[in-house]
C-alpha cells in the first residue's frame, strides 16, 4: 500500500525533527541523565510533530542500541511498525469513555513484556469525558516506575488543570517557513525533483506552520510527474492565486475601476478558486505592500522573488501608509466574516467596492437631481419635502414676522394666551383650571413666547408644552415657540377664570 508523503517522511529520531529544538534539548537531557518524567503533555497546533516526538521518545526509552534511538535495533523497528507490545497508542477522540480508560488503568499494573518501559500515547486527550478523566487521575499521579504517559492535544485549554498539574507540559511551536522550506528541499532532493524557492515559499506560507500540511501540498505537486515545481504549479494545486492577480486587483482599487475588479473576481470563481482564500490572500498582499513600504530588505519577511518585490514596491508607492493600514483592519474583519459565510464571494466583492469608495451612477444621478431641486423657487420646495421626508416649509416662506408682531401688539399678551388656550383646551376643563388660570404670557420676542407659570403648577404646564407649542405655531406661525418659566401671576380684569381657579 502506498503511504502518504508525510507518513513516509516521518522523523525517526530527534535530529530529524523540524523546528522543535527547545523540546529536543529537554528530552535528550532527560534520557541522558535518566530523569524521565512519569507523564508528559504535548500541546500545539496540528502537524507540528507531537505524535512523531512521542514515538521517538518511546524508541529512546526502549532502545537497545548505542546511539539512542538507534532506529536499527529490534525495539526501534517494532515501534516504527506499530508491533511493539509495550507501546500502546489510544485515540481519545474515538475512545474517550470510562471503559476505554479502565482498560488502560488495568494494563498499567502489569510490567513491560519486552522493553524497559511501558509507554502510553494518548492523542487528543482533551476529548476525554469528565468521568474518564476522573478515573484516570489516580493512575496518572502515581504510575508504576516502568510506566510513562505521553498525552497530546491540539486544544490545551480544554484539558483539566488536575491533569495538567500531573504532567510536564511541552509546547510545540508552529514551524517557521524557513525550516519548512529547508525540510522540503531535502525531501525534493531524495525524489529527484527541482523546486523553485518561490514555490516552496508559497507551500510553507500556505501550511501555516504545519509540517504535515506542507508535505501534503508538496506531494500533490510531486505526483504530477513534473521534474520542476514552479509557482504556477503550486497555485494550480492550492486555492491560492498568483501575485500578479492581487497586484491587478489592487490596481483596480487604486484606479477606482469596479467593473474590471468584478470581472477578474468572477473569472477566478468560475475556474474554481475559493473566495474565502481570495480574501485571505488579498489581506496578505496588502500586508506585503505595507512591509515593502517600511523595510529595506523585505525579501526575508515576504519570501518571494526580487521581481515580485519590485512589483510590490512600485505599487506601494501609489498608496499612503494610512490607507494601507485602514485596508488591513477592514479586510481582517472580512476574513472573519467570510469564514462563517455561505456566500463569501459577495463579501469579497463588497469589500473591493468599499475599498474603492465608489458611488454608483444611479446614486450620482439622484444626488444631482436633488441638488437641482434645491435651487428652484419656493413653489417646488414641497416636492423635495415629500421625497426626503423633511417638514413642509411652505408656511415658513409665507409667514411675515412683522405681521405676527403687529397682531400680538394689537391683541395683547392676555388675548394671545386666551387664543392658545382655546386651541389646546377645548372640552378639557381640568386643563383650564390647572394650567390656564395659573399661567400668563409675560413677553414675546422674535417668535419666542415667554409663559410664566405659578411654581406649584410648573410640572403640569411642562407636561402640556408640546400641545401649547403646536397651538402657538398654528396660530402665530411656524417660527413661534413657547418657553416656560416659573414666577408669580398678577391677575387683571381680562383673566379667563375667577379667583377660585387660582386655588385649584
Amino acid at each position: 500500500m502506498h503511504l502518504a508523503l508525510y507518513r513516509m517522511e516521518r522523523p525517526e529520531n530527534f535530529d530529524q525533527l523540524i523546528g522543535q529544538d527547545h523540546i529536543i534539548r529537554i528530552l535528550k537531557n532527560q534520557i541522558r541523565t535518566g530523569r524521565v518524567s512519569q507523564a508528559y503533555l504535548f500541546t500545539g497546533t496540528r502537524g507540528t510533530g507531537k505524535t512523531s516526538t512521542a514515538r521517538i521518545l518511546a524508541k529512546a526509552l526502549n532502545c537497545t542500541g548505542d546511539d539512542v534511538p538507534c532506529c536499527k535495533c529490534e525495539s526501534c523497528l517494532s515501534i516504527k511498525n506499530g508491533t511493539f507490545m509495550d507501546v500502546i497508542e489510544l485515540d481519545a477522540a474515538s475512545n474517550n469513555g470510562v471503559d476505554d480508560l479502565r482498560a488502560v488503568i488495568d494494563s498499567v499494573q502489569y510490567p513491560p513484556a519486552i522493553g524497559r518501559y511501558k509507554v502510553y500515547i494518548i492523542d487528543e486527550v482533551h476529548m476525554l469525558t469528565t468521568a474518564a478523566e476522573n478515573a484516570f487521575l489516580k493512575t496518572l499521579e502515581e504510575p508504576p516506575a516502568y510506566t510513562v504517559f505521553i498525552l497530546a492535544t491540539t486544544d490545551p485549554e480544554k484539558v483539566r488543570s488536575t491533569i495538567k498539574s500531573r504532567c510536564m507540559t511541552l509546547n510545540f511551536k508552529r514551524v517557521s517557513e524557513l525550516d519548512l522550506i529547508d525540510g522540503m528541499e531535502k525531501i525534493c532532493a531524495k525524489y529527484d525533483v527541482s523546486p523553485t524557492h518561490e514555490a516552496l515559499s508559497i507551500i510553507a506560507r500556505k501550511a501555516d506552520g504545519s509540517v504535515r500540511d506542507a508535505l501534503s501540498i508538496l506531494e500533490q505537486c510531486i505526483e504530477t510527474g513534473s521534474r520542476e515545481i514552479t509557482e504556477e504549479l503550486v497555485y494550480s494545486y492550492t486555492e491560492s492565486l498568483g501575485n500578479d492577480f492581487y497586484i491587478d486587483l489592487i490596481e483596480s482599487v487604486i484606479s477606482k475601476d469596479v467593473e474590471t475588479a468584478a470581472v477578474n473576481i468572477d473569472h477566478m470563481i468560475k475556474i474554481g478558486k475559493d473566495a474565502k482564500q481570495m480574501i485571505s490572500d488579498l489581506l496578505i498582499h496588502v500586508r506585503n505592500l505595507l512591509i515593502v513600504k517600511f523595510t529595506k530588505n523585505p525579501e526575508t519577511l515576504i519570501g518571494t522573488s526580487k521581481e515580485n518585490i519590485n512589483k510590490l514596491s512600485m505599487q506601494s508607492e501609489k498608496i499612503n501608509s494610512d490607507e494601507l493600514k485602514s485596508w488591513i483592519r477592514y479586510l481582517s474583519k472580512k476574513v472573519n466574516q467570510a469564514r462563517y459565510s455561505t456566500m463569501p464571494r459577495i463579501i469579497l466583492e463588497v469589500a473591493i467596492i468599499e475599498m474603492i469608495g465608489a458611488t454608483s451612477p444611479g446614486e450620482k444621478r439622484i444626488k444631482k437631481d436633488v441638488n437641482l431641486e434645491r435651487t428652484k423657487n419656493v413653489e417646488n420646495v414641497e416636492k423635495i419635502a415629500n421625497i426626503e421626508n423633511i417638514p413642509n416649509i411652505e408656511n415658513i416662506e409665507k409667514t411675515d414676522k412683522k405681521d405676527i408682531i403687529k397682531e400680538v401688539d394689537n391683541i395683547g399678551f392676555d388675548e394671545m394666551w386666551d387664543k392658545i388656550l382655546d386651541e389646546v383646551a377645548t372640552g378639557d376643563i381640568g386643563f383650564n383650571v390647572i394650567v390656564g388660570a395659573n399661567s400668563r404670557i409675560t413677553d414675546y420676542k422674535d417668535g419666542e413666547i415667554i409663559l410664566t407659570v405659578k411654581p406649584s403648577k410648573l410640572s403640569f404646564a411642562k407636561e402640556s408644552l408640546k400641545k401649547l407649542d403646536e397651538a402657538a405655531k398654528k396660530l402665530f406661525g411656524q417660527e413661534t415657540f413657547i418657553t416656560i418659566v416659573p414666577g408669580d401671576i398678577v391677575k387683571d380684569k381680562k383673566a379667563r377664570t375667577d379667583d377660585k381657579g387660582d386655588e385649584s
